[in-house]
């Protein structure tokens, strides 16, 4: 057995959902161990959320040590407005009392390391950027479709933060401008067409102007997919006009960033036959024709690892 002659560093790695706390120990070359996964129960506060995320923290470091790996520092993905800079979570929709919240004081406090605190969907993206499907390139935006529509902007190799830290808010571009009211108080924004949500909204819309309605009783957006899978036609035009709607965001984005690379990730990626020959319609109808050909438009390559993988970059990227 041949003995390691230095210790290997690597990073505990959090995705905290509203869900589920997730971590993993992360190395450099983006390999992943222990992975865990335990309910976050927001209820709970954040008092005694910090204090379990703690202590699961803690359990990691001594895996690493048990692996001959030395944990350097801790990176955190969660939801909301997030200070990057000061680690201060502003304001979280899934946290209710998380407000001017100081998540990297309290844990580096805790666990007596240095921690790094990113925004989710930005801590995807530059996952996927680091070790997933934009592994080469040095601009990519990536779109989460989920319950929500969440998003990511990389460019030139950085994370896009904004004036405020709330670049990427993908999801709440009007698509529509007299559309479905959304949760953020705009209307049409892309959100209500092209989540899991909006999904079941069209179909159940659709059948309702049919004369059709019936129950909507266990109608899901994976219930749909699998209609339009088998031929629904009422299924098959709202996946493809799900696909229209993010094809008209897409087309805006490519003519303001001319990224390299569009990304697709979240639950609604697993219906990407269903949509995507209609969203690149939109695009090469609505964006300038040569960034619309040259503009990559790929699945995620790591699924729900991309946030983990994203945020043991960051913590990487600023130890050095």
């Amino acid at each position: 057995m041949v003995r390691r002659c230095s210790v290997d560093p690597a990073v505990v790695s959090v995705d905290l959902g509203g869900t589920n706390l997730r971590t993993a120990i992360l190395t450099k070359n983006g390999d992943i161990f222990d992975r865990s996964k335990q309910a976050t129960n927001v209820s709970e506060g954040h008092r005694k959320i910090i204090r379990r995320l703690i202590d699961d923290i803690e359990r990691q470091r001594k895996n690493a040590e048990a692996r001959g790996l030395k944990i350097a520092a801790v990176g955190v993905g969660a939801p909301g407005v997030i200070h990057a800079d000061s680690g201060v979570v502003v304001k979280s929709p899934n946290f209710p009392d998380w407000n001017e919240l100081p998540l990297k004081q309290e844990l580096e406090n805790g666990v007596g390391l240095p921690a790094f605190i990113e925004n989710d969907a930005n801590a995807a993206a530059f996952g996927e950027y680091w070790r997933g499907a934009g592994k080469g390139v040095r601009s990519l935006i990536f779109i989460t479709l989920g319950t929500g529509v969440g998003g990511g902007i990389v460019l030139d190799g950085k994370i896009w933060h904004g004036a405020d830290g709330m670049a990427g808010e993908i999801g709440h571009m009007t698509i529509l401008p007299d559309g479905r009211a959304c949760g953020c108080g705009n209307r049409g924004c892309l959100e209500m067409y092209a989540s899991s949500r909006g999904i079941v909204m069209s179909y159940l819309e659709a059948h309702a102007s049919a004369g059709t309605s019936g129950s909507s009783v266990g109608v899901t957006s994976e219930s749909i997919y699998n209609a339009a899978r088998k031929g629904e036609r009422s299924a098959v035009a709202v996946m493809e006009q799900m696909g229209r709607s993010l094809g008209i965001g897409i087309a805006n984005l490519i003519n303001i960033f001319n990224p390299e690379m569009v990304v697709i990730g979240g639950g609604v990626r697993d219906a990407w036959p269903l949509f995507i020959e209609a969203a690149r319609s939109e695009i090469r109808q609505r964006a300038f024709a040569f960034p619309a050909e040259r503009t990559k438009l790929v699945p995620s390559d790591l699924g729900d690892d991309a946030g983990l993988a994203g945020t043991a970059a960051v913590a990487f990227e600023q130890l050095h």
